[in-house]
């Protein structure tokens, strides 16, 4: 099955949702990292989180999701592209990849959207709560100002991947049209809720009010480093730099944290780079 994302909404209230399936990145973040299996899980809620969250966003060049803390758990990073590219990092420093988040110290989680064409970047930034879940629902209430709903599903045994996210929006919903909705997508098993068809079961939530299942998008791995990027980050270190760590080491290696794509540069390709570049000048 190709993983995707499919927004949705329905056509006299301001609820707006979608649904997504990873499973293949899911296999692609263990065959690239192979994490422990917490650890393989917080990085796949993470994934998903952010495709949840890509479907309130019209145009965008790349979309990041950022936990940080200054416990073991120091750096947990998902980007999205604009073509449905996605990827995964983390930064852990315990054994078997078990991390309470809501007691990991000074612990942030910002989302971040970049827009492309040169226009500013901007961020919502909050405190990290006891699951990435309950992160996503306070991000949507403190920085975007709307109520959200997240259920998140990874179960690494099975190789599953998903969820679904409902968004209040403005206008007249009552609380108890909001409670129906939620509690609607809170029953059920996980992977009953993954494998049900969403024409079939999303319509009973409000009977009689016509839902618009949007045209799934296709996600895929992707990561955005190459051997430019790896030339540009070395002229940027300086010659000098360089050639001291060549000289020391006897090659440049730098692999990519994203994906595990290892550039090797000897001290042939160095010295070309580095006289291209005076070429030029």
């Amino acid at each position: 099955m190709t993983d995707f994302v499919q927004g949705f909404y329905w056509e006299t209230l301001p609820l707006r949702g979608a649904r997504c399936r990873l499973d293949g990145i899911l296999a692609e973040l263990r065959r690239r990292f192979t994490p422990p299996d917490a650890l393989l899980k917080l990085m796949g809620e993470a994934v998903v989180g952010l495709v949840l969250l890509s479907s309130t966003q019209k145009q965008y060049e790349r979309l990041t999701l950022q936990a940080q803390s200054s416990g073991d758990l120091r750096l947990l990073v998902a980007d999205m592209f604009q073509g449905g590219g996605l990827r995964a990092y983390a930064h852990w420093l315990g054994g078997d990849g078990r991390v309470d988040l809501g007691d990991l110290p000074d612990a942030l989680l910002a989302v971040t959207v970049d827009p492309g064409l040169d226009r500013d970047r901007y961020q919502g930034l909050i405190r990290l709560r006891r699951s990435l879940t309950a992160s996503l629902e306070a991000y949507f209430g403190e920085s975007v100002q709307s109520p959200a709903y997240f259920r998140i599903v990874v179960d690494v045994e099975a190789g599953m991947a998903g969820g679904y996210f409902l968004q209040r929006l403005p206008g007249i919903l009552s609380a108890e049209e909001w409670r129906v909705a939620t509690g609607f997508l809170a029953v059920g098993s996980d992977r009953s809720l993954l494998l049900a068809q969403p024409e079939q079961f999303l319509p009973e939530i409000f009977p009689g009010v016509g839902l618009r299942l949007q045209r799934q998008q296709d996600l895929h791995f992707q990561c955005s480093c190459s051997l430019e990027r790896v030339e540009n980050m070395l002229l940027a270190l300086g010659e000098a730099e360089v050639m001291a760590t060549l000289e020391q080491e006897g090659a440049i290696l730098v692999t990519c944290e994203y994906c595990q794509q290892s550039y090797r540069l000897g001290e042939a390709e160095v010295a070309a780079l580095f006289g291209q570049e005076k070429a030029r000048h």
